[in-house]
């Protein structure tokens, strides 16, 4: 995993609600991906990208379970490599590395909003779960 990629780990404690969890995540991270595909144990989003995220994500779902309860790790590989090199050279060519700075700090705060979205979304989702 690269520097700007997502990378962040849930656990559930109520094993006999994982395929109720695993479904409602699927319906609400489908709406901003391009592609999906599922497995028994995964779950992957192609061009995954949030509505205030700027860049976009392969994201994978990775469920494993466990006697009592499940975890779910949420790997993203960050898509727009070539965009963000040219940005970051020409950011060292035209304004002595202010440019560089701006780049690597935009793009390290779309990580940040797009975990923050992903653990959000699983919290609305536990506690849905949960109420019913």
């Amino acid at each position: 995993m690269g520097i700007f990629d997502i990378s962040t780990q849930q656990k559930s404690y109520k094993i006999e609600k994982k395929d109720e969890v695993v479904k409602l995540l699927k319906e609400k991270l489908f709406t901003f991906s391009k592609e999906t595909e599922s497995t028994k144990s995964q779950l992957t989003f192609r061009k995954f990208k949030p509505s205030n995220v700027y860049l976009y994500y392969d994201l994978i779902v990775d469920i494993k379970a466990e006697k009592e309860s499940f975890t779910l790790s949420f790997e993203g590989e960050l898509q727009n490599i070539w965009i963000l090199v040219v940005l970051i050279v020409l950011g060292i060519l035209f304004t002595y590395g202010f440019g560089l700075i701006i780049v690597v700090l935009f793009t390290f705060l779309q990580k940040k909003v797009a975990t923050k979205y992903i653990e959000s979304t699983f919290e609305e989702i536990k506690k849905e779960i949960n109420k019913e």
